[in-house]
């Protein structure tokens, strides 16, 4: 009876742990800046995606999103399933994405597939959560700081921008933060 149990355990726990509440297709916005790969969860006002999560990343991308990339278009990953939290807490450290040349939920062009790895996280925080000043969580980076829009909930938008010191903020990315997803 035992060994059914152990067999049973066996067998569960991996399909236990893929039933994570914060388990499932984690999109994500991708920039570059300095460059830099930087690619942003795509969070919903609530729920298992009510995350603000910013990453430096690396990646051998596609010429064609290199390209997109440099004149500013449009570009998110989506990635396989996979539970949030472990990206928060350090333990996925890469994953397996398509590239999309637009909104991978929009009718975005894909463009091949990439194994992503985490570099760094630069922001994670909860949405509704408060930043620090005039709502705007700020990323320092070598030349300048990304600024990210704290989301506050429905309603709100999810921008980011970059400013290189000495010059006027850059509008890098703004969607509206509760869009509901659409067929591809």
């Amino acid at each position: 009876m035992k060994a059914l149990w152990l067999l049973l355990f066996c067998f569960s726990s991996p399909l236990w742990a893929c039933l994570h509440a914060s388990h499932g297709i984690h999109g994500m916005v991708m920039l570059q800046v300095e460059n830099q790969l930087i690619a942003s969860h795509l969070p919903f006002p609530a729920g298992k995606h009510a995350h603000q999560i910013v990453l430096r990343i690396s990646s051998d991308m596609p010429e064609l999103v290199l390209h997109a990339l440099k004149e500013k278009a449009l570009v998110t990953l989506e990635p396989q399933p996979f539970a949030l939290k472990d990206l928060q807490q350090g333990k996925l450290m890469s994953f397996n994405a398509q590239v999309y040349l637009g909104h991978f939920e929009r009718g975005g062009q894909e463009a091949g597939t990439v194994t992503v790895q985490v570099q760094q996280k630069l922001l994670d925080k909860a949405v509704g959560e408060v930043a620090e000043q005039d709502g705007v969580y700020r990323i320092q980076l070598g030349q300048g700081e990304l600024l990210v829009k704290a989301i506050a909930g429905e309603g709100a938008v999810d921008e980011i921008l970059y400013q290189a010191k000495g010059k006027a903020a850059e509008q890098l990315y703004f969607e509206s933060a509760d869009f509901a997803p659409e067929a591809k």
